[in-house]
């Protein structure tokens, strides 16, 4: 663009998108940088986390949070991160918290992503009814883990005693029980969708769905520490706001969340990718409740070895009211055009 000299003063024309630059930038200086904020995920099973669509679909941008999400395996170590200051707030499961808050742990649930027990008891083909997993051993995550929490409660609904009726050998995440289970180690263990899908690809079927049981559990949810809750409501405002929204793109933006799945997950097989969108699409609360229900049970299942827990009050486990107030303004009806 030319320059012009008007009485002496030589002014410099600029065009429509120069000008809309410079309000941009006058409006980024007044409104200050981005919050930085550091927050993590637990698995890179294609599916659970909605931190990652919170990144890479803008939502957390667009609250104003500058954030670096992290990948800490587990969500025992995913709340250990949080209890130690290393991560202000981020993904973990519900077992994880429920003990860190008996043993005096600093945490609240904030919100909850999946309320129920998302896991399906996979096993060998030789496996055809419940009783047939007496005197099997089977593959459990370490303890205090959710995939650790629903093989002992499945194999309770199913009229087993884990402890007596089975061998519980820990040996991981998804991959090493998948792996374990090829080798003949393990005769049966516990999956979510994506593993389930890999174990039937290795010829392991399913003999329980555990999910279709509705058992109000808290799967994957967010957590943080109730002094950051308490000093920082604002930025726990911001954060349970663009996880709202990163819900509502996971619903309704299915190709562009698969390609999201398959940049974190590194999972590449189309089937596995879809049938995991498809599971999580249709249990994603749009309004994501910490479920109260669902720490009563941990505590009573807790409470035959932890004393402490029998008299554990699950409402001191959770914080609803960030959800609350997104669901009473009317926001989340609006994201679904009600």
């Amino acid at each position: 663009m030319g320059q012009k000299k008007i009485q002496g003063r030589k002014w410099t024309l600029l065009v429509p998108g120069q000008i809309m630059g410079l309000i941009f930038l006058s409006l980024a200086s007044f409104l200050g940088a981005a919050e930085k904020i550091n927050t993590s995920y637990i698995t890179i099973t294609p599916g659970p986390s909605l931190i990652w669509v919170a990144k890479d679909a803008g939502m957390f941008q667009k609250q104003g949070l500058d954030a670096t999400i992290i990948f800490i395996s587990g969500s025992v170590r995913g709340i250990q991160a949080i209890l130690a200051g290393e991560i202000p707030i981020g993904e973990g499961g519900g077992p994880g918290l429920a003990s860190a808050k008996l043993a005096g742990g600093d945490l609240v649930a904030i919100a909850g992503n999946i309320n129920v027990l998302p896991y399906y008891l996979v096993v060998h083909p030789g496996i055809k009814k419940p009783e047939d997993l007496k005197g099997k051993m089977g593959a459990s995550h370490i303890a205090g883990t959710t995939a650790e929490f629903a093989l002992r409660v499945g194999l309770k609904r199913m009229g087993l005693d884990p402890a007596k009726d089975v061998t519980l050998r820990p040996l991981g995440g998804t991959i090493d029980r998948m792996v374990a289970l090829q080798k003949g180690i393990v005769q049966f263990t516990v999956a979510t969708e994506a593993g389930k899908v890999m174990a039937e690809k290795l010829g392991f079927p399913t003999l329980i769905d555990l999910a279709t049981l509705q058992i109000p559990f808290p799967q994957n949810g967010v957590y943080a520490s109730t002094r950051f809750v308490r000093e920082r409501p604002e930025i726990v405002r911001r954060y349970v706001k663009a996880y709202v929204e990163a819900i509502h793109f996971f619903k309704t933006r299915k190709e562009d969340t698969i390609r999201i799945m398959r940049k974190y997950s590194r999972v590449e097989d189309r089937k596995t990718l879809e049938e995991a969108w498809e599971w999580h699409a249709r249990y994603f609360p749009e309004a994501p409740y910490p479920p109260l229900e669902g720490y009563r049970l941990i505590l009573q299942d807790m409470a035959t070895t932890v004393p402490k827990a029998a008299k554990a009050n699950a409402g001191e486990f959770i914080d609803t009211r960030f959800v609350k107030e997104l669901e009473d303004s009317g926001f989340i009806k609006s994201l679904y055009g009600k």
